[in-house]
């Protein structure tokens, strides 16, 4: 049994998902549009409906549970009349050594009372995701349904109206990247959500998993009848109001043992409410960062692998800048996000980076961003724009801030060119950001405080709990850690005589501060917890570097 929109609003406003005046406006723009306000909501805050199932399980005190480590408890099942089960979406499941029911409503005491009547026993009660509790109910109970309906009824999926539905899940859950992996049972769709991959509930066999396959290859012009060789493409994409939001989605398919596997990729989605703030970058370096950005010329590389948050730190220096008075162009594959203002050029076959970068000097550029230095071709071109007046951004693939020196080199450009025109390097990589509404404090222990280098005896940190508003992850969204490396002319100097990295670090001071730091500040600003922080840093700091 659906629970009510206006319950599910409640609980919303409740536990802090919904604010009362943003309520009372979206009221009434639904009465002036005529059309339901649930959906404004979910495109105004930007989470999925199961947030607020989560909001009333915890508005009623009950405990929210994922349901994919879960199976329905066989015995108990056969006690409860098979409609009621799938009239009232309950189900019995085995919780380990114990039992639980999963209800949908927890206001319906009624059919809970009688359930439990029947099943002779006073089980807890749970909730959980309400699109997976169907499935679950569904796979359970099989329909008794003919074969010959049942294929009839998969003929009818509407794939285009299904893979909206995909795709508007993943944007509402704040996803970068879907994931279609064709197993044995069918189609199973994921979610990279904050960095980390999560099921999305879907009921799909194999005909409308290469269905599916099929339109997304259609939309991003790839061949449909190739499925034994890997393909890269695209398309644009809009989602129609309440939403109303166009972005660019990145698909690249590989062949599998059970067939073709997806990953898309969605791009752009906040190009209009980039800005350095956000980044997470600490006061200091956000001070230096945009210093150096409103240079008039040099080299500015972001560094780190994908995903990292590379293009988005860039694209936010360039919204920082961004002005009618200076003429800025960029060299992309793809183009991840759209900017006014800025003269946008996509590689592809027919021009490379290299080739790319030589025609935009001829349009008097005073900032040029070049997607990422891959050959010795690139590298030339933007060191030598660098030194001849122009402010470059670009991105490359090292694992820390001074390596890029060393890569450079590697490349094939000459130190005394680096030297004269690189200005600053920052390696960066993406943590999970706590989430303030029920992050948990408490004293780190001597270990932890040993690895975040403090000295008092009492250091509070922060574990993650979970709540309706983090949608029971303990985190939301994510924040940069930055290893940032600005180059003074005493830099400079050591940089063009070809100093090793070593020595580069030895003599930096504090013109180099380690991701280490960086993500131990965060730590005891509890914007992140520590394991988030060794995940993807390595313990490295000055005094690790002035011992050795």
């Amino acid at each position: 049994m659906a629970i009510s929109d206006e319950t599910l609003i409640k609980a919303g406003v409740n536990t802090g998902l919904i604010e009362v005046p943003v309520l009372e406006r979206l009221r009434i723009d639904a009465r002036r549009q005529r059309t339901a306000i649930l959906p404004l909501i979910l495109a105004q805050y930007r989470f999925p409906t199961s947030a607020l199932y989560r909001a009333v399980a915890e508005v009623n005190g009950l405990d929210y549970i994922d349901l994919s480590s879960r199976k329905p408890h066989a015995d108990l099942l056969k006690k409860v009349p098979a409609n009621l089960i799938k009239r009232k979406q309950l189900l019995p499941i085995i919780d380990g050594d114990s039992a639980q029911l999963v209800i949908s409503d927890p206001k319906d005491r009624g059919t809970i009372d009688s359930v439990l009547r029947l099943l002779g026993t006073n089980l807890p009660l749970v909730m959980a995701d309400v699109q997976v509790l169907r499935l679950m109910i569904e796979r359970a109970l099989p329909s008794t349904a003919s074969s010959d309906s049942e294929n009839t009824a998969e003929d009818e999926i509407d794939l285009v109206e299904l893979l909206d539905l995909i795709i508007r899940e993943a944007y509402l859950n704040q996803a970068s990247d879907i994931h279609f992996v064709t197993e044995e049972e069918g189609l199973r769709v994921r979610l990279r959500i904050d960095g980390k991959l999560r099921d999305h509930p879907i009921d799909a066999n194999a005909s409308v998993a290469a269905g599916l396959v099929s339109r997304v290859k259609v939309l991003s012009g790839l061949d449909i009848a190739e499925t034994r060789q890997p393909q890269d493409g695209g398309f644009s994409y809009h989602l129609a109001p309440p939403i109303d939001r166009e972005f660019n989605v990145r698909v690249a398919t590989a062949p599998t043992r059970l067939g073709e596997r997806i990953t898309m990729r969605l791009l752009g989605q906040e190009s209009g409410g980039l800005s350095l703030t956000d980044l997470g970058m600490l006061a200091n370096d956000l001070d230096r960062f945009k210093t150096t950005i409103k240079k008039p010329y040099g080299l500015i590389l972001l560094t780190g692998p994908t995903g990292s948050g590379k293009s988005t730190t860039l694209f936010a220096a360039l919204q920082e800048i961004n002005d009618p008075e200076i003429n800025i162009m960029t060299v992309e594959n793809p183009i991840e996000y759209v900017m006014e203002g800025v003269s946008q050029i996509q590689t592809g076959h027919k021009i490379s980076f290299a080739d790319a970068l030589r025609s935009l000097l001829r349009h008097d550029p005073d900032v040029l961003m070049v997607g990422e230095i891959r050959d010795h071709e690139t590298a030339d071109v933007s060191v030598k724009a660098a030194m001849t007046g122009h402010l470059v951004f670009s991105t490359l693939h090292t694992n820390n801030a001074v390596s890029a020196v060393t890569r450079l080199i590697d490349i094939g450009c000459e130190p005394f060119l680096i030297g004269s025109t690189l200005t600053a390097v920052i390696a960066q990589r993406l943590v999970r950001r706590l989430c303030t509404h029920c992050r948990k404090s408490r004293l780190a222990t001597d270990e932890e405080r040993n690895l975040l280098g403090a000295t008092e005896d009492d250091v509070t940190i922060f574990d993650s709990v979970g709540c309706a508003i983090c949608q029971g992850r303990g985190f939301r969204g994510r924040l940069g850690l930055f290893e940032t490396f600005w180059i003074d002319d005493t830099l400079s100097r050591l940089i063009a005589q070809g100093a090793d990295e070593d020595k580069i670090e030895k003599e930096a001071g504090d013109k180099l501060q380690f991701m280490w730091e960086d993500g131990c500040q965060k730590v005891l600003n509890g914007m992140t917890t520590l394991d988030e922080l060794q995940n993807v840093a390595i313990h490295k700091t000055h005094a690790m570097i002035e011992a050795h």
